[in-house]
């Protein structure tokens, strides 16, 4: 009885360790093999892979970036100068983002994408100091 006493917190955290640390170390390991094979699976059978990001980066380039290059001049501008923050609205799309950032987020069909604006960083500026000029 003395032994059981003398080392009853080792046996304790033994016990910890045995009944709750080892199975739930499993069951996040298994967890994590799972979607492992899901991952493996996805990118073997061609869902995932270069084509999926490269189809959405061509999207953007091919589809979106002509509309508002087209669009800029008409569409209306605003620009917060406390917050560095701009919103660009048009007919077509809504741009919003953050002075001297290189990405944006533009609405555009009812979805949401993000895009990189440094080709229109020259008109975003020359925008501000427009709007700046005026107040």
């Amino acid at each position: 009885m003395d032994f059981i006493m003398d080392h009853l917190l080792t046996i304790i955290i033994v016990l910890v360790v045995l009944f709750v640390v080892i199975p739930f170390l499993k069951s996040i390991l298994s967890k994590l093999l799972i979607v492992g094979l899901v991952l493996a699976g996805l990118i073997f059978f061609g869902v995932l892979g270069p084509d999926f990001t490269e189809s959405s980066s061509n999207y953007v380039e091919n589809t979106i970036r002509p509309v508002v290059t087209e669009e800029i001049d008409k569409a209306n501008f605003n620009y917060d100068e406390d917050t560095k923050e701009y919103i660009i609205q048009s007919a077509s799309f809504h741009l919003k983002g953050k002075l001297n950032e290189n990405t944006g987020e533009i609405r555009f069909r009812e979805k949401t994408y993000e895009m990189d604006v440094r080709f229109l960083k020259d008109i975003i500026e020359q925008k501000v100091k427009e709007q700046e000029t005026n107040q």
